[in-house]
């Protein structure tokens, strides 16, 4: 069933904070989104106790011992270093809360493609019912908690779940991506059947799809302390002066499809001959691809702050790896000279946003491609999302409240 709930993120992020033991204050230096519903997290780049360095000296200091400087937590200056920015580039959050309005559009595609021994190739793109979801949301600092509807459903059953949350720093970010689909699909687009299959076909619901898709990914954006992407997809700081970077990672997914093709549109699996062909070819009757890829993403991406408070952000990592399908023997003599067992997947984002510090709206869009190769036949996953909001923050921060 649809997942409208989506708090659930914040629930994974709270439980994974409580089992790490870490001190609270800590994390509250750690912009990040739920990108499940694109939610922003704000937080300060500074807080109170940011000032906590200054010599303290004792009545053992009038008669020159001084009390040596404690040091902080190795944790606490590690997660302060992910937040340290250059101001001339990158403005912090003034406020503690926050109060946001927020549409989240959820679309994935999966594209088939196959050829056979004489040259003919077959395309079939399938999406599951997409989702449209509103609701509100109330953040302190880096906790943002929201609930939100499904409009697009219509109080209707549907067999599919999703969620996608993402973790942004200044310095380090983290994708979480899962969906798992065994509904109905809709079949977007077919080519290489003649025009008369393809418009017969085109539009057609389709429920022999069972699919699955997990990921993670991780990433260390070089040029942090002048380029944010909290500024762009988390609201959490400002972008004051254009400013790009490149990008490195590590990802993992795991994908899986399971495709009954006796249940596709008749006129794709009719016989055409006695000898019993139909117009979809045996290479595209691939009934279950289950495969795991290990890849390192690198990439560009750059904040252009083409007027006064306003941003437009845009990125592009492609991913490069091993990909292992289930059942497959792991050859070590051929692992580097056989190109079928690289994977290439892809992230891209995009954000346009306006914001004064105080009130802020804007739209951002990510997109995940998980692709599978090898002689003959290919599959193409694509999760979409795209996130519309508007909100303000209020109760400045004790450090900021005479700015």
């Amino acid at each position: 069933m649809v997942t409208n709930r989506t708090i659930a993120p914040y629930y994974t992020l709270l439980i994974l904070i409580l089992l790490m033991g870490a001190p609270s204050a800590a994390f509250a230096h750690i912009p990040c989104v739920a990108a499940a519903d694109g939610t922003p997290v704000a937080d300060s780049l500074h807080s109170d106790s940011l000032h906590s360095d200054s010599a303290v000296v004792d009545s053992a200091a009038l008669s020159g011992a001084a009390e040596p400087k404690k040091k902080r937590n190795f944790f606490v200056r590690l997660l302060r270093a992910f937040d340290d920015t250059d101001p001339d580039y990158i403005v912090p959050n003034y406020y503690n809360y926050t109060v946001m309005a927020q549409n989240t559009n959820f679309f994935q595609l999966y594209r088939i493609k196959a050829s056979d021994a004489q040259g003919n190739s077959q395309t079939l793109e399938m999406a599951p019912e997409p989702s449209f979801k509103v609701g509100p949301y109330f953040g302190w600092r880096w906790l943002f908690l929201g609930y939100t509807f499904d409009v697009a459903n219509h109080g209707g059953v549907a067999k599919s779940q999703e969620m996608s949350l993402s973790l942004y720093s200044s310095m380090i970010g983290v994708d979480l991506v899962y969906v798992k689909n065994d509904g109905q699909f809709t079949i977007r687009r077919a080519r290489g059947f003649g025009d008369d299959v393809a418009r017969a076909v085109e539009g057609s619901k389709f429920s022999g799809i069972d699919s699955y898709t997990s990921s993670v990914n991780v990433y260390y954006v070089f040029n942090h302390r002048r380029f944010s992407y909290p500024a762009a997809y988390a609201q959490s700081t400002v972008q004051r002066r254009s400013q790009g970077s490149w990008v490195l990672g590590l990802c993992y997914s795991h994908n899986r499809m399971e495709m009954d093709y006796r249940r596709l549109p008749s006129a794709l699996i009719t016989p055409i001959d006695n000898e019993g062909h139909t117009p979809l070819i045996d290479e595209m009757k691939v009934e279950r691809t289950d495969y795991k890829s290990y890849t390192i993403s690198g990439g560009y991406a750059y904040n252009w702050v083409f007027a006064p408070k306003w941003l437009f952000s845009i990125s592009a990592t492609p991913a490069f790896g091993l990909r292992h399908s289930k059942g497959e023997r792991m050859n070590t003599d051929d692992l580097w000279v056989s190109m079928k067992r690289f994977n290439f997947d892809f992230i891209g984002r995009v954000g346009l946003v306006w914001n004064n510090s105080k009130y802020f709206a804007g739209l951002s869009a990510v997109t995940h491609i998980y692709d599978y190769k090898k002689e003959g036949y290919s599959l193409s996953n694509m999760v979409n999302y795209v996130n519309v909001y508007v909100g303000f923050m209020f109760a400045r921060k004790s450090q900021y409240r005479h700015r």
